[in-house]
């Protein structure tokens, strides 16, 4: 299929939706603060998307909703396998500048991360990844020490039970490790940005394509996707720290919903609760927000 240049298409926004999500209300956030120079492709794992296509539709007209594929059940692997359909959707397409993976239980909360983005790639042009890498929103250190024993694990003696994943994932291993790769490291899922010629460079290489023998995989598609930004020949870059536009965490928010909105967040992570909010709650303060 040829690509559309669009050479003003400056983000893709990728975003899986699952049973539980409220994706009309992350749309609706993705709408109000992204560059209008947009593309927003929904993986819709819920097969019931279809039936809010009036309500997508009045919200923008650049959304498009996908089936995921039937042979990608769960998370870890399955989502890896939704992910990349999308991925490859995007890039058969277009030519966005930068491609956003966004959770549906995540938010855009401000303007700019296209800029933001823009910038710190900019300053580092091997960098081809950014998210919440080596540092979390509260400045401490991120472990990978998990992510590392699983990966080792499916490459290691245990995963002769699965040989054509064993054989993907040392080859993988060993030209991320050439990168200088350290085993685990990875942005956090629940929003990250890859640069297009990052993204460009794992499809060419043929790692997008659809193999369902990674659909029982305990490796996190944050991790694999990272691992894979690394075997590219790209590096990763921090953009969840502190001073950094991102703040996420893997379960809840890292702070109450106006500290987060008072400290010129762009995009937050996860809804589902802080302290004893709810996320109902939540996304109200947020909703409120962008009126």
């Amino acid at each position: 299929m040829e690509r559309s240049r669009k050479d003003d298409l400056r983000i893709a926004i990728l975003i899986p939706a699952g049973p539980r999500d409220d994706i009309l209300d992350t749309l609706a956030s993705v709408v109000r603060y992204a560059d209008p120079r947009r593309v927003i492709l929904v993986i819709d794992d819920t097969q019931t998307l279809r039936h809010s296509g009036p309500e997508i539709r009045n919200l923008s007209s650049d959304i498009t909703v996908i089936a995921a594929p039937t042979d990608a059940p769960g998370t870890y692997g399955g989502l890896w396998l939704k992910l990349a359909a999308g991925y490859r959707w995007i890039l058969e397409r277009y030519e966005p500048r930068m491609v956003l993976r966004l959770d549906a239980d995540a938010l855009l909360i401000g303007e700019g991360i296209e800029e933001a983005a823009e910038e710190a790639f900019a300053r580092a042009s091997d960098v081809g990844l950014l998210g919440s890498f080596q540092y979390g929103p509260d400045g401490g250190r991120r472990d990978f020490t998990p992510a590392a024993r699983c990966l080792r694990s499916e490459a290691g003696l245990r995963g002769w039970t699965h040989p054509k994943r064993r054989r993907w994932t040392r080859r993988y291993l060993s030209y991320a490790r050439m990168n200088g790769y350290i085993d685990g490291e990875h942005v956090l899922g629940g929003a990250y940005i890859h640069s297009y010629s990052a993204i460009k460079a794992i499809y060419d290489r043929g790692w997008f394509t659809h193999l369902p023998w990674l659909a029982n995989s305990k490796v996190g598609e944050d991790h694999r996707m990272s691992l894979l930004t690394m075997a590219a020949g790209y590096r990763i870059g921090d953009f969840g720290a502190p001073s950094d536009p991102l703040a996420l965490c893997w379960q809840g928010l890292p702070a109450h919903p106006r500290d987060l909105l008072s400290s010129k967040k762009l995009v937050v992570h996860s809804v589902r609760y802080w302290d004893d909010l709810t996320e109902a709650y939540i996304r109200n303060i947020f909703a409120n927000e962008r009126k």
